[in-house]
């Protein structure tokens, strides 16, 4: 008996190989770009990286991790220097002294003691302190105003009194000299103040509020100078020295955030600001300016993107975990290979294809050989992806003839999953007819056939 058995794997293999025969199995090497006929054009790598659209910003996406840091603006060179704005928070020396540039403006006030003396009239000198109602005792005259009056306005007061008086012949002949100025009311109203949250500080004597937050140091001084001057009567020199809390305000802001599914993030201060859509540049400038709400000096945003969601690329065909993968990084198109778990056994890593649209939407259809770079280490073909590139690993021709043997051949033989034939043999010369559903292709022999 003649027997001949062959499986379902070697039928496979010998289709396998007639299909190779009749179709051919080229390779090709390099990188190449395929125009809307499917034509290939060799190119370079560095021809890649030309195709398609520019490199756009990375656009903040839901789910991003964002760490922020606020500082104080520290002044660059070339930069025009700016005067430090009092802030809320900041904490002040306030320090009122009297004016001595212009003497002969002073006006006498409570507490200061007051020296008159007479050219030819010794014994009606005097040195007298001004009294809380604002009056000093004068010899043979009594009391008389002196607050509120400056030096030589006393002294024309007290001439024309004692020539009144009689008691000196002739025009009287005297000076008046302020020989003690009491500052105790100006220490009084000197104060470590620190701003409150309305821009306000509190003086004590002082009605009203001073409101000093946004202003420099000189305009604060001039501020705090014209409120005194309401119960003062001689405007005073007025000392500020500043120490700054924002940078503890500032650093209380910053930290990592994480973009809500509305798209914002919530800065303490700042409150709620939109986050998505932006790229990293805008949404710093979007910060400073926001800053600008809350602090009246310029302040440095640094932005720094710790985990991106939202640039992705693609990939799919021949490997053993297709998807959509994050674009943490640049990866080449091996990495994101790699990244879907390694190709399957049936890749055809020499034509894989890459397909990128540029700006305007036009597709760009790259195709390279990574069958070098993963057996023979050149890398010369491997390239670095953009965001939502498409990398396809398609199927060597061996993998598509099983593809057509499963879903053409053996679907139409109507055999569960066998290939078999009918065959005839006679016992005793009495023909019997047998079907047979082997799985081996069989042929038998009958007796008396040559």
């Amino acid at each position: 008996m003649l027997l001949m058995r062959c499986g379902r794997r070697y039928r496979g293999a010998a289709i396998i190989f007639l299909l190779g025969v009749l179709c051919g199995c080229a390779t090709t090497s390099g990188i190449r770009v395929l125009d809307a006929k499917g034509r290939p054009k060799t190119i370079t790598p560095e021809e890649v990286s030309t195709c398609g659209a520019t490199e756009q910003p990375y656009l903040l996406q839901v789910g991003d991790q964002i760490a922020l840091s606020f500082a104080q603006h520290t002044l660059r060179q070339g930069e025009v220097p700016w005067d430090y704005r009092i802030e809320v928070g900041d904490s002040m020396e306030v320090r009122l002294s009297e004016d001595s540039a212009d003497r002969e403006k002073y006006r006498i006030d409570v507490g200061d003691v007051v020296g008159i003396s007479f050219l030819n009239n010794w014994p009606l000198n005097v040195t007298r302190t001004v009294r809380p109602d604002g009056k000093i005792t004068v010899t043979e005259v009594g009391d008389m105003q002196a607050a509120g009056l400056t030096a030589e306005q006393l002294r024309r007061r007290l001439t024309d009194a004692y020539a009144a008086s009689g008691l000196i012949q002739g025009e009287p002949k005297l000076t008046v000299n302020v020989d003690f100025v009491n500052g105790d009311r100006l220490d009084a109203m000197s104060r470590n103040v620190v701003v409150r949250p309305d821009g306000g500080i509190r003086l004590p004597m002082l009605k009203e509020d001073v409101h000093v937050a946004g202003l420099t140091l000189g305009e604060a001084s001039e501020v705090v100078r014209k409120a005194a001057s309401q119960v003062l009567r001689n405007p005073p020199v007025v000392g500020l020295v500043v120490f700054p809390a924002t940078a503890t305000v500032l650093s209380g802001m910053g930290g990592t955030f994480a973009v809500r599914p509305d798209g914002r993030i919530s800065i303490p201060r700042l409150g709620d600001v939109q986050a998505a859509g932006f790229s990293l540049e805008e949404f710093s400038k979007n910060l400073r300016e926001k800053c600008a709400q809350v602090a009246h000096n310029p302040v440095d945003v640094a932005a720094n993107l710790l985990a991106a969601t939202g640039s992705r690329v693609y990939v799919g065909g021949e490997v053993n975990a297709s998807g959509v993968y994050p674009l943490d990084a640049n990866p080449t198109v091996l990495q994101a290979i790699l990244l879907a778990q390694g190709p399957k056994n049936t890749a055809r890593m020499n034509q894989v294809l890459v397909i990128r649209r540029n700006s305007e939407g036009k597709p760009f259809v790259f195709q390279t050989n990574l069958h070098a770079a993963l057996f023979k280490g050149l890398t010369e073909n491997d390239f670095p992806l953009r965001a939502f590139d498409i990398v396809y690993v398609p199927k060597k021709p061996i993998a598509k003839a099983n593809l057509f043997v499963e879903q053409y051949i053996e679907e139409i033989v109507p055999f569960d999953n066998n290939l078999g034939v009918n065959a005839a043999y006679y016992i005793n010369e009495q023909k019997v007819d047998s079907k047979s559903r082997s799985t081996t292709l069989g042929l038998t022999a009958i007796p008396g056939f040559p």
